[in-house]
């Protein structure tokens, strides 16, 4: 069983690889890395996990809805790179080592894998959609009118759109485990981290200190550090 989920996941990368370089949404070295994080999520597998399809299906869902929201306007964006990916990916991949090299502490480290991308996609929504709302955004730090596009502006929709994809990851979990309170903690990690990379942006990113890969890096490494420091510390 496992080897045919196995090869149902390298069929569906080949298919992802060859359509994501043809379509100019990655370029070589983003569709490496996006291999790679796929074929992690699909080889781990705790022992308590239901499938291993179940993490490479939550990357894969990140992936698709990311790029709906890139496209929501019909505009085309620029192709992403080794960097787009990383910054949203390594978090979450991290994760998936650490369960590794500490699998009794399996459902922390997954639960840190899921909060990772929640907030990944949390943002990218956040960011893709909100762009296109008819209000003006405000600066997160100040609470003050921006310009549209502009690092750490924050709107309504903007945040609506991060809240759906916290919730869709959270989803994710909640029929895998059927765990709500775990569940509820991953919906919480991809608010937070859709914040925290805003207030980074407002910041640091605005005054060119960190560049756009290394704010969505931090912004989904928080996601995941919420939901451990939640879970040693109360759970």
């Amino acid at each position: 069983m496992y080897f045919e989920q196995l090869m149902l996941a390298i069929i569906f990368l080949i298919i992802f690889s060859i359509i994501s370089y043809h379509k100019q949404l990655l370029d070589f070295e983003g569709v490496l890395v996006a291999n790679i994080v796929g074929l992690a999520a699909i080889s781990y597998a705790p022992a308590h996990s239901p499938s291993p399809l179940i993490p490479f299906f939550t990357v894969v869902v990140f992936f698709i809805l990311g790029e709906i929201a890139s496209n929501y306007s019909k505009k085309k964006h620029e192709k992403r790179n080794v960097f787009n990916v990383v910054g949203n990916s390594l978090p979450a991949l991290v994760s998936i080592i650490l369960i590794v090299i500490f699998p009794e502490n399996a459902v922390a480290f997954e639960l840190a894998f899921f909060a990772a991308i929640s907030a990944a996609l949390a943002d990218t929504l956040s960011s893709e959609i909100g762009y296109h709302s008819k209000k003006d955004p405000i600066m997160i730090t100040t609470l003050k009118k921006v310009q549209r596009g502009t690092d750490g502006g924050i709107t309504l929709l903007g945040e609506t759109a991060a809240f759906f994809g916290a919730l869709v990851i959270a989803l994710i979990y909640y029929f895998t485990y059927n765990n709500l309170l775990l569940s509820f903690l991953v919906l919480l990690a991809g608010i937070v981290g859709s914040n925290v990379d805003s207030i980074f942006g407002a910041i640091f990113q605005s005054r060119k200190i960190l560049n756009n890969m290394q704010v969505n890096l931090i912004g989904s490494s928080s996601g995941a550090i919420f939901v451990l420091i939640v879970y040693f510390l109360l759970l």
